[in-house]
């Protein structure tokens, strides 16, 4: 009789499990068959699969404007690139740094350093505007990149993560002779790589979807992020209403980097997330 309750609790648990996926999934179906979609079937076919599949949506994407939309495409992946690359290295060696050395002061510091976390990111726009516009880095790609790679949260996420690594590997690395960037780039980062896939895959995402930031920042369309020119998706023959086919289209052509970075690092990234789950 409790083996047939178990059997029921688990196919009862499925079916739930199963509803809601379906639920997350099917906004994510519109967009992508939205895409395969004309005007006039998007219009009478909103929620179904495509009955007349086309790429003519896509065609129309890439023209626009001149090719706006693949320069902003190619803006984006550069400027997310560059940006979640240099923060895993900085906070790497700060978050070594915090969790393996003993310094004066270093736990005020650390504290201190969480502290501006509770600062809004708004709060911080109108000076950072007025800073570099008396560096003359409006405009470019450096103040799209540069500012905020000494994140607190990345820094705070691989501190967290090296202080698990055990105080003997260092000291038998130091005991052969091994010198401290040696030991940080052949033992900690190697270790340190579920930490670091998942801080890149969250400092990817948050950089691609990042949108306040470069809208005050930037007011030359051919260096803006792709997320700053999709709401402005639209043609002379829409003048009077959105073309939302070109805008499904553009939605998923913004998400296949996404999953191609989750995919790329969802090895590291899972066992990230699962670690310390089951302890023995």
């Amino acid at each position: 009789m409790m083996k047939i309750n178990d059997k029921i609790s688990s196919i009862l648990i499925h079916i739930v499990l199963i509803l809601f996926s379906l639920l997350a999934i099917y906004p994510v179906f519109i967009m992508v068959a939205g895409s395969l979609k004309t005007a006039t079937e998007l219009s009478a076919n909103a929620s179904g699969f495509p009955i007349a599949p086309t790429l003519e949506n896509y065609v129309r994407l890439f023209n626009f404007d001149s090719g706006l939309i693949v320069r902003t495409f190619s803006n984006s992946i550069f400027v997310a690139a560059a940006y979640s690359g240099l923060t895993v290295i900085i906070a790497s060696l700060a978050g070594f740094a915090f969790a393996k050395y003993k310094f004066f002061g270093r736990d005020i510091l650390f504290v201190m350093l969480l502290i501006t976390m509770m600062i809004p990111a708004e709060l911080n726009m109108t000076p950072l505007y007025l800073m570099f516009s008396k560096m003359h880095w409006l405009n470019t790609y450096k103040v799209q990149i540069f500012p905020g790679i000494a994140n607190v949260f990345a820094l705070f996420l691989m501190r967290q993560y090296m202080v698990t690594i055990p105080d003997s590997l260092i000291e038998a690395a130091r005991i052969d002779g091994a010198r401290d960037f040696k030991i940080f780039y052949r033992i900690i980062m190697p270790i340190s790589m579920p930490s670091i896939s998942a801080l890149a895959i969250l400092q990817f995402l948050s950089k691609w979807n990042e949108i306040l930031y470069p809208k005050i920042m930037l007011t030359k369309k051919e260096i803006m992020p792709i997320m700053i020119i999709l709401p402005t998706l639209n043609e002379l023959d829409s003048a009077r209403s959105v073309p939302w086919e070109l805008v499904l289209t553009g939605c998923t052509l913004v998400t296949v980097p996404i999953i191609i970075v989750f995919l790329i690092f969802q090895d590291k990234f899972l066992s990230s997330v699962t670690l310390g789950a089951v302890k023995g």
